[in-house]
């Protein structure tokens, strides 16, 4: 049965639909913010590209005429698309991306259909459409929807041909993750992780397809697709890399051990930094900066490795079990300050939950519920991940390595929080699916009474 023929399927997706436009409704007209509440400190860098590329046809670095290296193309292009369409970069945005969370169920729903039939499909589908994070992330103008909204096709591709290993499947998985890295470059590296995984799948005769095919319809296009990023970089500034985002962030993320090293607060710690760097740093060669960040980042980083190391658990707590309640507090409310954005604090939160937002009642009541709703899904999938282990071990194996592989990437220094989760969280509604199912199946079983000899 096809996923829009299922009635109970439809249903969520009604429901999900009339909560997302009455949420949007009620966002742009009631909230005091106004559009304010969409940006972040972020946002700039991926909105001054995307004018330039439909001024000039080129992506500039924010505020200069350096070519965009800290930032890959993906989303700039999707900005500079729909500003074409629409004329606006904010609403638009919320709109379009309140549709990819919306559209996001149908992954979800098909992949927990391969792995565990058609209850556990549906259960997938709820736990995704009651999500906060990504009804958040809906309305902010960031990455995290869109590339979500491609490695969950990605994903369900992956599982689509470990089940039924048709070359068509492989190759879409190369194209969708590609898309992905270009939206959001910290998946840069489970293209090396995929493709091990699937080559050891087919040396180990877990799926039925030769080495040499999974070569040419995954590893060899997403090399010639991000490739062609690094030929870009190389050609218009000398660096070769995919982008610059990983020297700069080895360096900047050390803002957190200064500030706890001399008891200042982070952003005068980020100040330092800033002001450590070599005179006239800006109009060097991007191939020079990304030396100098590396050069001076090594330091740091070895006289910071023991309090990274003994932040780590907190910071990957942080990550797992974040609801994204400030951005979610503003949405609903406007939260406690109706002035401009607070820099800092709502993409690098320093503790485990902000005391100062939960001022009233109403505040620890939607806290409360956004935080059960994370723990419910975490519980569930983290059950679903064992249950699915006893008949799908292959693709449980890929599916757990991505969580651990993205988990990992957003929990490695102090400003790690929900935000991070968001491409693997829907893996999670998908294994916490498998639980449910098992669950109400359990339950349905022992409520049948029994037959009588």
């Amino acid at each position: 049965m096809p996923f829009y023929k299922d009635r109970v399927f439809q249903w969520i997706f009604i429901i999900l639909l009339l909560c997302k436009t009455a949420a949007f409704c009620h966002i742009y007209y009631a909230n005091p913010l106004g559009e304010a509440v969409l940006i972040f400190p972020d946002s700039l860098t991926y909105v001054y590209p995307a004018q330039t590329f439909l001024q000039y046809a080129d992506m500039w670095e924010a505020v200069t005429v350096n070519p965009m290296l800290l930032r890959t193309p993906g989303y700039p292009f999707f900005l500079s698309v729909i500003q074409f369409i629409t004329g606006n970069l904010t609403w638009s945005v919320a709109a379009v991306q309140n549709l990819l969370s919306l559209l996001l169920l149908i992954p979800v729903y098909l992949t927990a259909r391969q792995l565990s039939g058609l209850r556990a499909a549906r259960w997938a589908a709820v736990f995704c459409a009651i999500s906060v994070l990504y009804f958040s992330l809906s309305f902010a103008v960031l990455t995290e929807i869109l590339c979500t909204f491609l490695l969950a096709w990605f994903v369900y591709l992956i599982i689509r041909f470990l089940n039924a290993p048709h070359i068509h499947s492989l190759l879409g998985a190369a194209l969708l993750l590609a898309a992905a890295v270009y939206v959001r470059p910290a998946a840069y590296y489970f293209m090396f992780a995929s493709a091990i995984i699937l080559v050891c799948f087919s040396i180990g005769k877990l799926v039925s397809c030769p080495v040499r095919k999974i070569v040419m319809a995954f590893i060899l296009p997403l090399c010639l697709f991000i490739g062609a990023w690094h030929i870009r970089n190389f050609r218009q500034t000398g660096f070769s890399g995919f982008s610059s985002v990983n020297a700069y962030n080895l360096y900047m993320w050390n803002e957190d051990y200064l500030a706890d090293k001399f008891n200042i607060p982070v952003t005068q710690a980020h100040q330092a930094l800033e002001k450590a760097l070599p005179p006239g740093f800006n109009a060097l060669p991007a191939k020079e900066q990304v030396r100098i960040y590396q050069a001076m980042a090594l330091p740091l980083v070895k006289e910071s490795f023991h309090y990274k190391l003994t932040h780590a658990p907190l910071w990957a707590a942080k990550t797992l079990f974040g609801a994204n309640f400030i951005h979610i507090s503003r949405l609903v409310s406007g939260g406690h300050a109706t002035g401009a954005l607070l820099d800092g604090e709502m993409l690098n939160h320093t503790q485990a939950v902000h005391h100062n937002w939960l001022e009233n009642r109403s505040a620890k009541l939607l806290f409360g519920a956004t935080a059960g709703q994370v723990l419910l899904t975490v519980f569930f999938g983290t059950v679903g991940f064992i249950f699915l282990w006893k008949k799908k071990k292959a693709e449980t194996f890929f599916l757990a390595i991505y969580c651990l592989y993205f988990w990992g990437i957003g929990s490695t220094f102090f400003g790690a929080y929900a935000r991070f989760r968001a491409p693997f969280e829907f893996v999670l509604c998908i294994t916490a699916g498998a639980a449910a199912a098992m669950l109400s199946d359990s339950i349905k079983h022992i409520k049948r009474p029994a037959k009588k000899i």
